[in-house]
């Protein structure tokens, strides 16, 4: 089986938690015996081939195909315009394609009107309605950026008509949550038959690969080790955090902690505002962006994970917390229940307060992040392991071809 997965961002040139998903999975599938091709945007004008060697694959079975992209918003249109005719060129070549949504219409009803048949899925990581009402929520809290602005708001048009459009063109859409299914499907009535669910997967073993080269020194620290990762706007609930933290210390009385906020993003200068303000300045260091290697080893040496979101879909870093074996910590919504489970002891707050209260039980408890890191670490095996996600997609593969 030849698949072909249209991406819009994959190693190196990630800056999200959709590269890094397509990376497992297109490992994973390529370790399984099928013979994948990615084609990802770079920022190089030149189109390069190039056999994974910066990457731990080394299968044969593995190959990325780089074609420009440019930042300029919407940076996803652009992609699919500059390069509408050299994917199309490739589709013929496989016998299914793979696209992610911000990578895929109007690059598929191009593909479809020219009658290239091999069978689409495109894979659904947002709901472009509710982006937009988050960043309206910002706009009426006076937290909202111009360019999220203009992306999610003025924007909306744009990721609304992709929708439509894969729905319309695409043989099957997979929503990466159930929650995100039920949404989809509410805001769109798309048929029943064509939309399924596979989460997001990560790749448990590489994980645990990285924490094994770990040296001593880097996990050596007497405070409680509190972890963010993620883009610094106000849909990934940091200012939440933050006040969180301040109600810890001033509140609850406990100050021996140090959060680490790995990310770069419009709240930048209203987050070192905010540490000023509540006295955090000996509690939080903003690390900015590192390499992923760098990232998960920070996120491995913590003690404590949070995922402080008023909306996601599937977030990567959720899943790699729990599957290395750490205590997630995050608001009550419908992504949350389903990834975190009905396990005891789970953190999921209803209130900046009650946050504060989850982190004040797992800082003053060793025995209790170790007991709910285990919890997680074991239902992420059993449930989002990129080789029990490649196993689901091969199937969905497999019933399109025939």
């Amino acid at each position: 089986m030849r698949v072909l997965i249209v991406t819009h961002e994959f190693p190196p040139y990630t800056f999200g938690g959709i590269g890094v998903f397509c990376s497992y999975l297109a490992n994973a599938l390529a370790a399984k015996g099928t013979e994948v091709t990615v084609v990802a945007g770079c920022p190089s004008s030149d189109i390069t081939r190039a056999r994974l060697a910066d990457l731990r694959a080394t299968d044969n079975n593995l190959e990325a195909i780089r074609v420009p992209r440019m930042r300029l918003p919407p940076s996803h249109l652009w992609y699919q315009l500059m390069n509408l005719n050299t994917i199309s060129k490739l589709v013929s070549n496989f016998d299914v394609i793979h696209g992610q949504d911000c990578a895929t219409f109007p690059i598929i009803s191009y593909c479809k009107k020219k009658n290239v048949n091999p069978p689409w899925i495109v894979t659904l990581h947002n709901n472009p309605t509710s982006e937009r009402y988050y960043t309206l929520k910002s706009l009426a809290s006076l937290e909202c950026s111009l360019k999220d602005f203009a992306t999610y708001v003025l924007g909306f048009p744009l990721w609304d008509i992709s929708i439509r459009g894969h729905s319309k063109f695409a043989d099957m859409l997979v929503a990466v949550s159930r929650s995100l299914s039920e949404e989809i499907s509410r805001c769109y009535r798309i048929e029943t038959r064509k939309l399924t669910t596979v989460h997001t997967g990560v790749d448990i073993a590489h994980l645990d690969g990285i924490v094994r080269c770990i040296s001593p020194r880097q996990s050596n620290s007497n405070k409680i080790k509190i972890f963010y990762g993620g883009r610094l706007y106000w849909r990934k609930g940091i200012l939440q955090l933050l006040k969180s933290l301040a109600y810890l210390t001033s509140k609850l009385g406990f100050k021996n902690f140090q959060l680490q906020v790995f990310g770069r993003g419009p709240l930048e200068p209203k987050i070192r505002e905010l540490i000023s303000d509540f006295n955090l300045s000996n509690n939080v260091k903003l690390r900015g962006f590192v390499q992923y290697q760098e990232l998960i080893a920070s996120m491995a040496t913590s003690d404590i994970v949070c995922v402080p979101s008023f909306y996601e879909a599937c977030p990567v870093a959720m899943i790699e917390g729990m599957a290395l074996g750490k205590p997630v910590v995050a608001f009550d919504r419908p992504f949350s229940r389903e990834l975190l489970g009905d396990i005891p002891m789970r953190m999921m707050a209803t209130s900046v307060e009650d946050y504060a209260r989850c982190l004040y039980s797992l800082c003053t408890s060793e025995d209790l992040r170790r007991k709910l890191g285990e919890r997680l670490r074991t239902r992420a095996l059993e449930n989002f392991d990129i080789t029990i996600i490649a196993d689901e997609y091969l199937k969905l593969y497999r019933n399109l071809m025939s």
